[in-house]
């Protein structure tokens, strides 16, 4: 499953804590046309390289952009240094 929200917070040196919570399905409606509509010609290109051996390494390339773009939900970072604290979670 695709993310959905990104939560951001910090906290600087001082204390004060900062959040911010970003509707990632909004980009996704941008983003998703741009990958999907290249796929006829991802699939044409690698059915011409295919006789090379190049033809798989293609079709493969672009499935492990979906997949990786899948494994993004329940990606959590947790970041801290002297001055400030990061936190970044994707649901």
């Amino acid at each position: 499953m695709i993310p959905m929200i990104l939560k951001l917070r910090a906290r600087g040196k001082s204390g004060k804590r900062f959040t911010l919570w970003l509707p990632l399905f909004l980009i996704w409606i941008i983003v998703l046309p741009l990958l999907v509509i290249p796929v006829p010609f991802i699939m044409l290109a690698a059915l011409i390289m295919w006789p090379s051996g190049r033809g798989y390494l293609i079709f493969q390339a672009y499935l492990t952009i979906f997949r990786v773009i899948g494994c993004l939900s329940g990606f959590e970072m947790d970041t801290e240094s002297r001055n400030s604290t990061f936190f970044i979670v994707l649901k």
